[in-house]
C-alpha cells in the first residue's frame, strides 16, 4: 500500500548500505583486496560462506552501522513515492535515481506571454541541476522579472538524472523554442551545478553557442569534480570513497560519474579552451561547497591571447568574471544546494546581467 512506501525504502536503503559495509573476501584476481592501506568492499558481498581462506576486512563499526541508517532514514523521509505501486506493478521504466525522487522545493512557472525589450533585449533561461526542478528558481526568477527580464526554466532529463548529452539535446530544443516565441536571435542562460555543464556542453558539441549571449555558471563542475566531492552529501564519516561507487549511479543516475574530472565529457566541453567566440561568462562560487571539490574548478579561463595584454589577470577578464560569493560577503556560509535560493547570490547575478550589453 502507499502508505507503507516509505519504510520499505528505508530498509532497501538501510540494507544496501549495510551490504557496502560489509567485509569483502580476499581473491587471489583482487589486487586492491590485498593491499592494507587500499580495502575494497564491494555492494552485494554478503560476506564469505565459512571457508574463507584470508583474514576478512573487520566488521562494520556501530558508529558505520548508525550512519547507513542515518542516510538511509533521511532519503526515505523525503521521497515522494506517489505513482510508485503502479510503475513497480507493472515492471515499466527503472526506477528514477534517488535524487529525482525527492520532493521538490518552490514553484517555477513560464509566462510565454513574456517578450523581452529594447532595455532586456535577451530572454534569460535558467537550468537546475541534478536531481532538482525549475522549482529551484522561484526566487531568482521573481527577481529577474521584476528587472524586466523574460524568463524561462524547463524541466528536462528526469531531473537531470539522464545522461549529459541527452538532457543537453531537451535543453536546446528548449531553448530554439524560446528563441522562437520570443523572436529573440540570443538568450543568456543561467546554469547552476549541473546546469551549467549541460549548457556548456550544448554550447560547445551541440552547436548552440551562437545562440547565447552570456552564461552565468553558478557552482558548476566546469573542470569536473572529485568524486568525494560528488558523494560527499551522503555521509558524515570517514568511510573510503571506493565503496560509495556503486551508489552514485543509483543516487545521480546516468550524469552521475560524467561530472567528475576526468571524465570525457568534462575534457569534451574544455577543448580548445574554456571559453566560447562571442560569449560573456560570469562564474560564480561559493568556499562552502562540499559538493564542487576543488571549488576553484567552478571557474572558467581566458585562453593565453587574451591574458597576454597585461590589462586583465584570471579572475575577471573583459569575458570572463569569476566571484568568490565570499570576497562580496566574507561571513557567508552558503552550501551548494543553496545558491540559487540566497538572497546574496540573486543579488551578484542581477548586477551581473546588468551589465550584459
Amino acid at each position: 500500500m502507499p502508505q507503507e512506501r516509505p519504510n520499505d525504502l528505508f530498509q532497501e536503503l538501510s540494507e544496501k548500505l549495510g551490504n557496502l559495509l560489509r567485509p569483502h573476501e580476499k581473491s587471489g584476481t583482487d589486487s586492491l583486496a590485498d593491499d592494507p592501506d587500499n580495502p575494497v568492499v564491494l555492494p552485494g558481498d554478503a560476506g564469505n560462506d565459512g571457508n574463507n581462506d584470508g583474514d576478512a576486512a573487520a566488521a562494520p563499526s556501530p558508529e558505520d552501522r548508525a550512519e547507513s541508517e542515518r542516510v538511509a532514514r533521511e532519503v526515505s523521509k523525503n521521497v515522494d513515492t506517489s505513482g510508485e505501486e503502479e510503475a513497480l506493478e507493472d515492471e515499466g521504466p527503472r526506477p528514477l535515481p534517488i535524487l529525482a525522487r525527492l520532493r521538490a522545493r518552490g514553484l517555477f512557472e513560464d509566462d510565454w506571454r513574456a517578450r523581452p525589450t529594447a532595455d532586456r533585449p535577451y530572454p534569460v533561461v535558467c537550468v537546475h541541476g541534478t536531481g532538482t526542478t525549475k522549482g529551484d528558481w522561484m526566487e531568482l526568477g521573481h527577481d529577474l522579472r521584476e528587472d524586466g527580464y523574460a524568463v524561462f526554466a524547463p524541466d528536462f532529463g528526469n531531473r537531470a538524472t539522464d545522461t549529459i548529452a541527452e538532457s543537453a539535446s531537451q535543453i536546446g530544443a528548449y531553448i530554439d523554442t524560446v528563441l522562437q516565441v520570443t523572436g529573440a536571435e540570443q538568450v543568456i542562460l543561467i546554469g547552476h551545478s549541473q546546469g551549467g555543464t549541460l549548457c556548456r556542453y550544448w554550447m560547445r558539441l551541440l552547436g548552440g553557442a551562437p545562440k547565447v549571449r552570456h552564461l552565468v555558471s553558478l557552482a558548476v563542475p566546469n573542470h569536473g569534480t572529485t568524486l568525494g566531492g560528488i558523494v560527499s552529501p551522503l555521509v558524515r564519516t570517514s568511510m573510503a570513497e571506493n565503496i560509495m561507487n556503486s551508489l552514485v549511479s543509483s543516487w545521480f543516475g546516468d550524469s552521475g560519474f560524467e561530472q567528475v574530472a576526468g571524465h570525457a565529457t568534462i575534457a569534451a566541453i574544455n577543448e580548445g579552451g574554456d571559453l566560447d567566440p562571442g560569449v560573456t561568462y560570469t562564474c560564480i562560487a561559493t568556499r562552502g561547497d562540499t559538493v564542487i571539490q576543488p571549488p576553484e574548478t567552478c571557474f572558467l579561463y581566458p585562453d593565453k591571447a587574451e591574458l597576454a595584454d597585461g590589462t586583465v589577470d584570471e579572475l575577471e577578464t573583459d569575458r570572463v568574471h569569476n566571484i568568490w560569493v565570499q570576497d562580496l560577503h566574507p561571513r557567508a556560509v552558503i552550501l551548494h544546494a543553496d545558491l540559487p535560493q540566497d538572497e546574496r547570490v540573486r543579488r551578484i547575478i542581477r548586477d551581473e546581467l546588468a551589465m550584459v550589453e
